[in-house]
């Protein structure tokens, strides 16, 4: 069961095709992971909205998903959704938090490898920490003002759920402009982060669910 809701939380959080595309450099992920580090050494909080597309290979439309995000170096976590339904997750303290329809559930990430390795997805992916992550293997490029990372899963929990990732980084302030996540088949999802705030001070409450 926990297996299901784990594939279906992937499912709906990320995804991509990875293809070959024009008018990109390759780049050391080696140097490129230094930059990020001095870049965001003094980021303490990430706040921003998102859009998510949402690719099926059996359906013509676009399923179009809004909401906000929270982040802090403490490794908390807020990802609500409010279009075309309210869908909240939270990680906070070692806990995996998943609230639809009002009810609750929650796990413990250290008790359970699979909820550990997506809660290091989801965290990773949003401060931009995962192309240095050794459970991907990982190529970067640059292309015009952002920094194209290229991931692809080694670890068997993954692979089963996700096949390549795409994630766009500004060249300036290294934030995540966008993730994509292959998913088997042709289904895929993209999500764009947009109107980003950095330091922002953001109250605990914002991370227990209130």
């Amino acid at each position: 069961m926990r297996k299901i809701i784990v594939c279906g939380l992937l499912f709906t959080l990320f995804s991509y095709p990875v293809f070959a595309q024009s008018n990109q450099q390759p780049i050391s992920v080696e140097e490129l992971q230094q930059q990020m580090v001095a870049k965001t050494a003094d980021v303490n909080t990430i706040s921003c909205d998102f859009v998510q597309n949402k690719h099926m290979e059996y359906l013509d439309a676009v399923i179009e998903s809004k909401g906000k995000l929270f982040f802090d170096k403490k490794n908390r976590l807020r990802w609500e959704y409010f279009e075309p339904f309210r869908y909240l997750i939270l990680i906070n303290k070692g806990k995996f938090a998943i609230n639809t329809d009002g009810q609750t559930s929650e796990f413990d990430i250290e008790s359970n490898k699979v909820f550990s390795q997506v809660s290091e997805l989801i965290i990773s992916s949003v401060n931009g920490s995962i192309f240095t992550d050794p459970k991907f293997n990982v190529q970067a490029f640059i292309k015009g003002n952002e920094y194209v990372i290229l991931m692809e899963p080694k670890a068997k929990e993954l692979k089963d759920v996700i096949s390549k990732i795409k994630m766009n980084v500004d060249t300036k302030d290294f934030s995540v402009n966008k993730v994509i996540m292959y998913e088997k088949q042709d289904n895929y999802t993209e999500i764009i982060f947009i109107n980003k705030k950095f330091n922002a001070v953001l109250p605990d409450s914002i991370f227990t669910g209130k």
